[in-house]
């Protein structure tokens, strides 16, 4: 019997697939792959950032589905809370110090998954902060300063279904992630230059691909005039 890995969309309503074995994400890299984090420290500034944040302590790595929900709603309800999120990303990065890039770094946390269950949450926790950095820098400007940024509620079914077409895409063929990435960013970008800009298209594009194309260095997001 082929083992299973449950793919699922950090979005809620959660959606999930399953994928055999034989496709499975960590196929390219060794479950053994060595990086050095403190367990201790990165436990402590996690529970630090989920405090500052009125997420439950309790939640970890293990739980990023939980935290991306909250922490997308409360930033993006208005401009302070955005600023506020912001300087506690910082914090969070500032704790962890010259470990950051180690211990968010998804092959650290896949010799951490004790079973199949966690391969997602590794790769979703990486791609969590990733797109976290990018909002708050390289596409801090755009956010902060643009009104359609907040009070996106009306927006969420939309964005959903570009999130269920990515989803699909990674079910049916993870090895073409860069393809599946590719129409993923443009299927954001699209949508959100309808809905909103051309400003806040962009934004929406470099946020998917800082978040899910590590392994697409060929990958980018036009500036559309």
């Amino acid at each position: 019997m082929k083992l299973l890995v449950i793919i699922c969309v950090f979005i809620l309503p959660l959606s999930c697939k399953v994928i055999p074995k034989n496709e499975d994400i960590t196929q390219s890299k060794s479950l053994t792959y060595n990086l050095d984090c403190p367990d201790g420290t990165f436990l402590y500034c996690q529970h630090a950032f989920n405090k500052a944040l009125g997420i439950s302590t309790d939640l970890t790595w293990q739980n990023v589905t939980q935290i991306q929900t909250i922490v997308d709603n409360f930033m993006l309800t208005n401009q302070a809370q955005y600023i506020q999120g912001c300087q506690q990303r910082q914090i969070f990065y500032s704790c962890l110090g010259a470990k950051y890039s180690n211990c968010i770094n998804r092959y650290h946390l896949l010799t951490k998954a004790t079973d199949q269950s966690l391969v997602l949450p590794a790769y979703l926790y990486a791609a969590f902060w990733n797109g976290f950095d990018f909002q708050c820098n390289g596409g801090w400007t755009t956010a902060i300063y643009s009104p359609e940024t907040f009070n996106q509620d009306s927006l969420h079914k939309d964005i959903l279904q570009c999130q269920n077409n990515f989803l699909n895409s990674m079910a049916n063929s993870i090895s073409s992630i860069c393809v599946n990435t590719n129409a993923y960013m443009t299927c954001m970008q699209n949508f959100y230059i309808t809905a909103t800009n051309k400003r806040i298209g962009w934004f929406a594009c470099e946020k998917a691909r800082t978040q899910f194309a590590e392994d697409c260095p060929d990958l980018r997001c036009q500036v559309l005039d």
